[in-house]
């Protein structure tokens, strides 16, 4: 008698089956993998943009003004041209200005897909001299999001996050004086 070797129609199918779990569990770590690496990515960001608006402030006293000027709510977002105006400010502190890997063309308080990064609001007459540096987090468990971190407003101390009765993203990451 001869034996065939080989594999069952079943024995294939379960193979291919565990092969097909087996990638979706990969595919679903690897996307949660890479929106971690891009909001650890705006941290440093975020951190090297503050570092230069501290040294343009060093030199100058006052820190770049926002879309509006001074002591108003106006900002210089990194999805339009305004985002250049403050790279011209602080060209010799910072090679080139950083934009958000993923740049929406929303502002980062907003809910959902709105990842760009916002400078302003910023005090020097009738607030004291400080600014706002916001971008938006993807991971929603993140430990430094304002749904955890509680951001107040300068001007009010009213709370930003609706995660304390704000009317913003929970999912804001703020980074401005100390």
């Amino acid at each position: 008698m001869m034996q065939k070797k080989g594999f069952t129609l079943i024995e294939l199918l379960m193979v291919i089956a565990i092969i097909g779990i087996l990638s979706a569990v990969v595919i679903t770590s690897l996307n949660s993998s890479r929106l971690k690496a891009r909001d650890a990515r705006r941290i440093v960001e975020l951190r090297q943009i503050r570092l230069a608006l501290e040294l343009y402030y060093d030199s100058n006293g006052y820190y770049p003004q926002s879309s509006c000027g001074w002591d108003c709510n106006g900002y210089k977002l990194s999805y339009d041209s305004s985002w250049n105006s403050l790279a011209a400010d602080l060209a010799p502190y910072i090679a080139s200005l950083p934009k958000d890997t993923v740049n929406s063309s929303c502002t980062p308080w907003n809910s959902g897909d709105c990842f760009s990064y916002a400078y302003g609001n910023v005090g020097r007459n009738t607030y004291g001299a400080t600014y706002d540096l916001t971008a938006h987090f993807e991971d929603p468990g993140h430990p430094l999001r304002c749904g955890l971190k509680n951001y107040l407003f300068y001007f009010s101390d009213s709370n930003w996050c609706t995660a304390f009765g704000g009317g913003y993203s929970n999912q804001i990451y703020e980074v401005s004086p100390d």
